[in-house]
């Protein structure tokens, strides 16, 4: 099935007017196979196997190296929920990240992660989402991977002795929703990405990312939502260049279900 990876939580997503979302969201949907196990009412078990993507840098010492996949992507989560309170998710990722050069022969690395994720309710009218990961080799389920053409490969990449090395990823992200009346809400997100780097990618390779949104919501019908929302980002190479944009758009939602 063509569906949210088993390291995914899709529901701990913000409300916000920007289509992307936070950078630091863990976003990735592909082939799997997977088997959930409750364990009572509210307490669950899911376990998967997925179909591999390597995503591997190969600027510098190996530039004629191509990603390869050798096993699939297995890894399981436990969920808690409650229909009032909300929920809280730990999930864990194993994967086998590999290269093939005509150079220096087939190379692997070992990738894995975990990713504790929340959505809880609180006071009486406000939610806060939140979502914590860490790893190595797993940039592929990163957000911005997906959002953002111009990387070359975020979960391995060589060293000046050619040797592959899955690059350590750690990513926060909160945000915090407050209904000031039945027909309006606000979400303000942030969110921070940070991907190691080794000495022999390029001077431009992915090194840091931070998202940062505040919106007001008008829910002008039960299906139809009409938004406003100022963002904040930056991104940081691995040569330390910086660079930053501020936004203000609008947005309108009509849910046909």
């Amino acid at each position: 099935v063509f569906t949210y990876s088993i390291f995914e939580d899709p529901d701990v997503w913000p409300d916000t007017v920007d289509f992307e979302g936070p950078s630091s969201l863990i976003f990735a949907r592909q082939p799997t196979v997977r088997y959930l196990l409750p364990l009572n009412d509210a307490w669950q078990l899911n376990f998967g196997i997925q179909q591999p993507a390597s995503e591997v840098d190969n600027t510098g010492v190996n530039s004629d190296a191509t990603s390869v996949n050798h096993l699939p992507e297995g890894g399981f989560n436990i969920r808690w929920e409650d229909s009032k309170r909300g929920h809280v998710q730990l999930a864990a990722i194993c994967r086998d990240v590999g290269s093939d050069s005509p150079t220096t022969g087939q190379e692997n690395a070992l990738g894995w992660g975990v990713n504790l994720s929340a959505n809880i309710n609180v006071l009486e009218n406000d939610s806060v989402q939140a979502q914590v990961t860490y790893g190595q080799g797993i940039f592929h389920f990163c957000n911005d991977n997906f959002t953002y053409t111009g990387f070359n490969g975020g979960d391995a990449a060589f060293n000046n002795a050619g040797d592959l090395k899955p690059l350590t990823y750690f990513a926060p992200m909160l945000g915090y929703t407050h209904k000031w009346s039945e027909n309006f809400r606000s979400t303000l997100t942030s969110g921070y990405v940070y991907l190691s780097n080794e000495a022999a990618e390029d001077p431009a390779a992915y090194h840091k990312t931070c998202y940062e949104s505040l919106n007001l919501m008008w829910q002008a019908r039960k299906k139809l939502s009409v938004g406003i929302e100022c963002l904040y980002g930056y991104k940081v190479d691995k040569s330390g260049d910086y660079g930053d944009l501020w936004r203000v758009q609008t947005g309108i939602v009509y849910s046909l279900f």
